[in-house]
């Protein structure tokens, strides 16, 4: 009977050194992101609403380890048709230490978007959202994945 509570004594002490190590890992924050990070193959997808009316798009471009890139878009809309524009700008504007920022991406002359990103600890996703006044109509966000 001693050795039985003995061995579930020395489990439980076991086990509780073993979680020890994965709580603390679990609260370590990962460094402050930095925009060469993002350097690199994307696509993004974006939906919403913009001066072409409803619209989801599809966005490639690299990032340079300036935070800008040259853009291909593939959009499908309700007012304008399907299209794809070729050698349009995307720029991470700002990065903020805890993956916050801005970007930019151009759709041609007088055309092109605002949106608050923010980077996962990873580095491997970014979310997008347009929320400037300044960009009256239009309402788009979506999802940037690092490509393979």
């Amino acid at each position: 009977m001693k050795h039985a509570l003995f061995v579930r004594f020395a489990l439980a002490a076991a086990l509780s050194l073993a979680t020890i190590p994965a709580a603390q890992a679990q609260t370590a924050r990962p460094p402050a992101a930095k925009m060469p990070q993002l350097a690199g193959p994307w696509t993004v997808s974006l939906i919403g609403n913009t001066g072409c009316g409803w619209s989801s798009m599809l966005v490639t471009f690299t990032l340079e380890s300036s935070g800008a890139g040259t853009a291909t878009i593939q959009s499908h809309t309700s007012g304008c048709g399907d299209n794809t524009t070729t050698g349009v700008t995307f720029v991470v504007q700002t990065m903020n230490a805890n993956g916050s920022g801005t970007a930019n991406l151009s759709c041609g002359a007088d055309c092109g978007w605002e949106f608050n990103i923010q980077v996962a600890p990873d580095r491997e996703i970014f979310s997008l959202v347009d929320v400037y006044p300044e960009n009256p109509g239009n309402f788009l966000s979506g999802m940037a994945v690092r490509q393979l």
